[in-house]
């Protein structure tokens, strides 16, 4: 098997020295994720993003050192790439059938790189390389909101990073989107302190520009899944401590904000956040009830599309709003049929498959945990989301699920 893996490029897992920090392919892995949440360094002719070169670049180091894994989600591959295949068939056909096959392939080209080619430089990782990863989208989220303070405060009339009505958009170009990798990045910075990867002095001054960049957003959406995020990872510890600890931690900050809020929050934050928290009233919450009128009609759009989708990208061309759906779930379904909905959810069930025996032990358990929260805080935001093969959307879950795998190489290798 050795054999066929350096023949063929591949290898069930990467096999260079443990000790070694400065290989090619891990520098270039790590440049990769530092690039990945910054979505406005791209071409302008199609969506090709920095980060999406150096993943290239980083392939191709793995295939000539004989370092791409032949298994990178390891058991659980099968299924992954079955996923994959559902949800990309299903688009395909529509196209191909209702749509712009043209447009299909591009949509479908997209997909298989971020749930195809990113696996393979990021699975079968050691649990050291993995934890090194994951502090460094940390670090890329903390420079993407530092910019995006800076540019609040100083260039506010910058549309290319600050929206028109004053909210962060930053170097992801998105509000709700910096808002919900603010999310994962205080998810990840809290699971990097609770297995002792993390400093207590270095937790505060991460913390607060992530924060803050989240406040700045002005998202009702991102902080909820900030609340998800920070609620499944004590739920599924089982740890009494962090329990204790987070709940009085959150405590705190809420009675912080309620009492003393309009002195230091960002007038954004207190206009669409706190302002909606507080009356109640969700009109107030920005384009929630938009939103909502786009599921409705996709709702009753997809009762057609069950067996034969619209097509990649074609919602926007018969919807009377002119817009797509934001909601993955929905969009799937009305592009794709129900085999790309249900090639979705198997990514989904894929990764909770992987992180389950990993949560289960004991020794491991964080490991599960960091892959169970991360797959729920995914699902979450396709709720708001269209078409998810952003390289910033993928990423992160990625590297949650390579947690697990990572665990279970290990377990592999030692039986």
């Amino acid at each position: 098997m050795r054999r066929l893996a350096l023949a063929t490029g591949a290898s069930d897992a990467i096999t260079a020295p443990k000790e070694s920090f400065w290989r090619a392919d891990l520098i270039l892995v790590g440049i990769t994720v530092f690039l990945s949440p910054m979505n406005y360094f791209r071409a302008d002719f199609a969506y090709i993003t920095l980060g999406d070169i150096f993943a290239l670049l980083t392939c191709s180091i793995m295939f000539m050192r004989g370092l791409l894994p032949l298994h990178p989600l390891g058991r659980a591959t099968a299924g992954w790439l079955i996923s994959v295949l559902m949800l990309a068939s299903g688009l395909l056909l529509g196209s191909a059938m209702n749509g712009d096959l043209l447009t299909g392939i591009i949509v479908v080209g997209q997909y298989c790189f971020s749930l195809i080619l990113l696996p393979l430089i990021v699975m079968q990782r050691s649990r050291d390389e993995v934890v090194l990863l994951v502090k460094i989208f940390v670090l890329s989220m903390v420079v993407v909101m530092v910019h995006g303070a800076w540019a609040v405060s100083y260039t506010p009339e910058d549309l290319r990073f600050v929206s028109r009505n004053g909210r962060l958009a930053g170097l992801v170009e998105r509000e709700n989107a910096t808002a919900a990798l603010a999310a994962v990045a205080i998810t990840f910075t809290l699971w990097l302190y609770f297995i002792s990867e993390l400093r207590s002095w270095l937790l505060p001054l991460i913390m607060v520009p992530l924060v803050w960049g989240l406040l700045l957003t002005g998202s009702n959406s991102g902080f909820l899944l900030t609340a998800i995020g920070i609620s499944f990872l004590t739920l599924f510890s089982g740890a009494l401590r962090v329990w204790i600890g987070m709940t009085i931690g959150t405590a705190l900050f809420m009675f912080a904000i309620y009492q003393w809020g309009e002195l230091f929050l960002p007038e954004v934050f207190m206009e669409r956040v706190f302002g909606a928290l507080e009356s109640g009233d969700v009109s107030e919450a920005g384009t929630f009830e938009d939103r909502l009128e786009l599921m409705r009609e996709a709702f009753s759009l997809t009762r057609n599309t069950i067996f034969l989708g619209l097509g990649a990208d074609q919602y926007r061309t018969v919807s009377i709003f002119g817009a797509p759906v934001h909601n993955v779930y929905l969009l799937l379904l009305a592009e794709g049929g129900l085999i790309s909905l249900l090639g979705h959810l198997g990514l989904q069930v894929t990764s909770v498959f992987i992180a389950w025996p990993v949560w289960l032990s004991r020794g491991t358990r964080w490991f599960g945990v960091l892959t169970i929260t991360a797959t729920i805080m995914l699902a979450f935001s396709q709720m708001g989301i269209t078409h998810y093969y952003a390289r910033f959307w993928v990423m992160p879950w990625l590297l949650a699920i390579a947690a697990s795998v990572a665990v279970m190489r290990e377990e592999e290798e030692s039986a």
